[in-house]
């Protein structure tokens, strides 16, 4: 498992305090050191009590030898002086042995003080360095984000101003992006439109070449009195006049949403007489169902076109497969209704499975390429989602849509 690392403004933190703490730590041990060695070197009792020894020791010797009152006064006078002496050494010895015992308690105190200092002074550099640098982390997901960065503020000004020249940098950069996206989106959608003309002149043009041909016909036939001979020419006019009619209205639905009131739809129901009345013979269809599925809120007639058209799909795709067979498969889980169609014909290349949804894209020779994305726009108006799954055999497209809830009435 990967560890967790600690946050940039926690590890900087670590650093900084063990750059002061440290040295601080080193020159606090040694100085106390020192001063410890010093103060059990100055201490001087032993020394003062040896000369307090050798003076009695001469004093008393003056006194055996009877000497004259000059040289007893001396001796007196320097009995008196040695005395003081010692009783200030001895002081002094013992303040020297409370104080070296007190100085690793004294250097604890302190280095205990330098080590808050250093802290606090660690915390609020960390927090100084680590703030603007977090600032751009997040400046940097906003931009790969597309999101607008938040508005320039006095406090960014008065910190240092490298990280406004930084910050400055990001706001001319996330400028340009911006800019280069909206100019990116404007040319592709200048290229979808363009593509989108290109193939609505190419689609109409396709019913109105045996459309022209027909009209042709009739009027040479109509010319020529054979009236009984226009049924076959009126036919082909009437056909490509439903074409028309058909794409007409395909390009109107694109990006209209369904309209008028809603109602609840058994997706059982009209999935099932849809595969009666939309599959050939050749074609078997099965459609398996949980027991009680809840119903749907929808446009009866959106819905219907959605898997009429993936129903229409399965079955041109499976052509003249002797073994042709679509599975229609309904489930409920979590809320939420989900319909699968399988099919085991050829499938979809795996370069086009994203873009089967553009509304610009088809393999069909006959096709607008406005069916996916139609379909695919009407269950997003429903709340729903729709995709390509994965299948070891043909395509199989999943439509998922939120469930009704039942009543507790």
């Amino acid at each position: 498992m990967r560890r967790r690392r600690l946050p940039f403004a926690t590890r900087l933190f670590i650093v900084l305090f063990l750059l002061s703490a440290i040295p601080s730590a080193a020159l606090l041990g040694l100085a106390t050191w020192g001063l410890r060695n010093y103060v059990e070197l100055a201490g001087g009792a032993g020394a003062w009590q040896g000369i307090s020894e050798t003076g009695r020791n001469l004093l008393e010797a003056v006194e055996a030898a009877e000497p004259d009152s000059a040289v007893q006064a001396a001796a007196a006078r320097h009995e008196e002086v040695l005395s003081r002496s010692v009783r200030l050494s001895r002081r002094w010895d013992l303040i020297a042995g409370r104080l070296a015992r007190a100085l690793p308690w004294v250097a604890l105190v302190l280095g205990l003080f330098l080590a808050a200092v250093a802290a606090l002074a660690a915390r609020q550099l960390a927090q100084g360095l680590s703030r603007p640098v977090n600032e751009v982390v997040d400046w940097a997901g906003r931009v790969a984000r597309a999101q607008p960065l938040p508005p320039p503020r006095l406090a960014d000004a008065q910190g240092p101003p490298e990280f406004t020249v930084l910050r400055d940098a990001f706001r001319r950069m996330a400028e340009h992006l911006a800019e280069g996206r909206r100019q990116a989106l404007e040319a592709e959608r200048l290229r979808g439109l363009t593509e989108m003309a290109r193939r609505v002149a190419h689609e109409i043009k396709n019913p109105l070449t045996p459309l022209m041909l027909a009209l042709r016909q009739a009027h040479h036939l109509a010319t020529r009195g054979q009236l009984e001979d226009l049924q076959e020419p009126l036919r082909v006019i009437s056909l490509e006049a439903e074409r028309l009619d058909e794409m007409a209205r395909s390009f109107s639905q694109l990006g209209r949403l369904p309209e008028g009131p809603t109602s609840e739809i058994d997706l059982e129901e009209m999935l099932r007489e849809l595969l009666e009345s939309d599959l050939p013979e050749s074609v078997t269809g099965t459609l398996t169902v949980e027991a009680e599925l809840p119903r749907v809120q929808g446009h009866l007639a959106a819905l219907n076109r959605v898997f009429r058209n993936l129903l229409g799909n399965a079955v041109e795709a499976l052509g003249n497969r002797p073994d042709a067979r679509i599975a229609v498969t309904i489930s409920s889980s979590n809320g939420t209704l989900e319909v699968a169609i399988a099919d085991n014909g050829p499938g979809i290349p795996a370069e086009d499975r994203e873009r089967i949804w553009d509304p610009d894209f088809t393999t069909k020779k006959k096709g607008t390429g406005l069916g996916l994305a139609l379909v695919r726009q009407t269950v997003r108006a429903h709340d729903g989602e729709i995709e390509l799954r994965s299948s070891d055999e043909g395509a199989c497209f999943v439509v998922r849509l939120p469930a009704k809830p039942r009543s507790t009435g």
